[in-house]
């Protein structure tokens, strides 16, 4: 398979199924080599039974988030490996911020997470609180409005190589719309898996390291972002796939072509994946996840009530072992 890794990066062509740091079907990086057939199917099997045992997972129970059980962390951990994402409940919810900051640190910290992302609109904890800004330098971005958000995997636009880009996340609803936004789950194995059946060509092209850039853009205060390029698939220092991508039609430039029609297959299958999981998350409920593909419906805020989803973004991948 043609790939071009980034320096040090973990190449697929150097990875064989014998013999692999991670020897499991599921996990061995083998399974992203296009020469080893064996080891694909075997992963393949287990990746599509993972997903299709997904959709009768119900959110986690989680009696203290700063004090999990072993049974809980093993719970998050087994749905983690499964599918890259688990859905939690708290059975109480934090009494104010700052009490939801802690326990968002210590929840995540039980899972290895500790590798915060310095994002713009984050506060000293890390913490960005996603909800309508009418003002201030996050008004007008799409996350920050009540519209629907295409699908994506978080920080697309800041990738700096495998081991500098979003790996992992936390989205934990403090409060729900009284209307609309649901979101959409998707492992990002399972796209790689759906387009690497139906065209493995279109999987390489979105495999080159400048398959995807992402403008530069000036924001109102001033802040400049130069011009972000990088791979859609991609293997981490460990050999685990990643995935950076975004659906928009604005504000994205594809290498060519050939790899925009590729990009646009990509979204056909994503659209039509039947194991995609629908949730609506509830206040005391949240997604962990090693950045998985998700979208967002538009929503309304009541009178009373406004949407208000808080999420950390890590440069690591969450512990399960």
């Amino acid at each position: 398979m043609e790939i071009f890794p980034a320096r040090g990066e973990t190449t697929i062509e150097s990875i064989s199924c014998e013999g692999s740091p991670r020897a499991s079907a599921l996990w061995s990086p083998a399974i992203f080599s296009l020469a080893d057939e064996e080891c694909w199917r075997r992963w393949r099997q287990v990746k599509l039974r993972s997903n299709e045992a997904a959709r009768g997972f119900a959110p986690i129970l989680i009696d203290d988030p700063c004090q999990l059980s072993d049974a809980e962390r093993r719970a998050v951990r087994t749905q983690v490996e499964a599918v890259n994402f688990a859905l939690y409940q708290w059975r109480t919810e934090a009494p104010d911020a700052d009490a939801l900051d802690e326990r968002l640190l210590a929840f995540t910290q039980n899972f290895g997470l500790r590798a915060r992302e310095d994002h713009r609109s984050a506060n000293n904890n890390g913490v960005v609180r996603i909800e309508v800004a009418r003002e201030g330098g996050r008004a007008g971005y799409i996350p920050y409005t009540d519209r629907p958000i295409a699908w994506h995997t978080d920080g697309y636009y800041n990738y700096h190589g495998p081991a500098n880009c979003v790996r992992g996340m936390i989205l934990h609803c403090a409060a729900a719309a009284p209307e609309g936004g649901e979101n959409r789950l998707l492992d990002h194995e399972l796209a790689y898996l759906r387009l690497r059946d139906a065209d493995p060509d279109a999987l390489r092209l979105l495999m080159r390291p400048d398959a995807m850039s992402i403008p530069e853009a000036t924001d109102d205060s001033g802040r400049f972002r130069a011009t972000n390029v990088g791979p859609v698939f991609f293997l981490d220092d460990s050999g685990a796939l990643e995935m950076r991508y975004t659906a928009r039609k604005k504000y994205v430039d594809w290498r060519d072509a050939e790899t925009r029609a590729a990009a646009e297959k990509l979204l056909a299958l994503i659209e039509a994946e039947p194991l995609a999981r629908h949730v609506r998350l509830a206040p005391g409920q949240g997604l962990l996840c090693n950045n998985v593909l998700h979208d967002r419906a538009g929503f309304r805020d009541g009178d009373d009530s406004r949407r208000l989803l808080c999420r950390i973004r890590f440069n690591n991948r969450i512990q399960t072992s």
